[in-house]
């Protein structure tokens, strides 16, 4: 992903509910564990860039069972009150969730009779792009028929995290025309600097802030909080 690889993932019961999980020791050591089972070399904790955890949603229908035997589809629940649930599911299958979601707010007769468009929808990017491998592999090949726009912005040669191919460019984009409205936002979002190394995330985020701060009509004070909250954040993708 992005030049770097990713392993994982363990399946840990939590009966807290963090906003911010950091992965447990043991499962990191299981996880490097596993890995060098395949691997060519093994890899250690001095390989570990950047790491993360999360807690997926599972729908549990009764009694306890093992969190992985239950299911990671969704499950769409309507009160008698007419209320629309969906629970569970996965970020790869948001599209299909909005879809069964609004199909059965039909079929209760909570919204008008409509065909589904968003199947073949083409995302924001994709209009007019002609297929190319130039930039395939690479943050670049995320931004389509936007990549012009991009280019054109001062600072496109200037890098700020080679690990992540965040150039200077990639920030004022950002601020620009995707809301990007903090340094996490840049570093974490729109970039995945923060996930590939965090360290080097960390190192390029004061010019990060600098910028943002152009872009956005913010002062020095500013650029001091949006790096403090971004520090607390990042704490929790660095190896302990």
């Amino acid at each position: 992903w992005n030049g770097h690889t990713i392993v994982g993932t363990t399946d840990s019961p939590r009966n807290d509910l963090p906003l911010d999980p950091e992965a447990g020791a043991q499962d990191v050591d299981f996880i490097l564990s596993t890995a060098a089972r395949y691997l060519s070399r093994k890899p250690t904790r001095d390989d570990v860039t950047s790491v993360w955890a999360g807690l997926r949603p599972l729908v549990k229908a009764t009694g306890d069972a093992a969190t992985k035997s239950l299911s990671r589809e969704h499950t769409i629940l309507v009160s008698q009150a007419g209320l629309v649930t969906v629970t569970g599911g996965k970020w790869t299958t948001y599209r299909r969730m909005a879809q069964d979601v609004v199909d059965t707010a039909i079929q209760h007769q909570l919204l008008t009779q409509a065909s589904c468009r968003t199947e073949s929808l083409a995302l924001h990017g994709a209009n007019g792009l002609a297929p190319s491998q130039e930039h395939a592999g690479t943050p670049d090949s995320y931004y389509g028929s936007d990549l012009a726009t991009l280019k054109a912005l001062p600072g496109a040669e200037r890098m700020l995290v080679k690990s992540s191919g965040l150039s200077e460019a990639h920030v004022r984009f950002a601020a620009r025309f995707e809301l990007a409205r903090s340094a996490e936002d840049v570093l974490a979002r729109r970039n995945r600097a923060l996930f590939l190394d965090a360290e080097a995330a960390m190192l390029a985020a004061p010019e990060v802030a600098r910028i943002l701060a152009e872009e956005l009509g913010h002062d020095a004070a500013w650029q001091q909080r949006t790096l403090q909250e971004l520090a607390g954040v990042a704490a929790h993708y660095r190896l302990k």
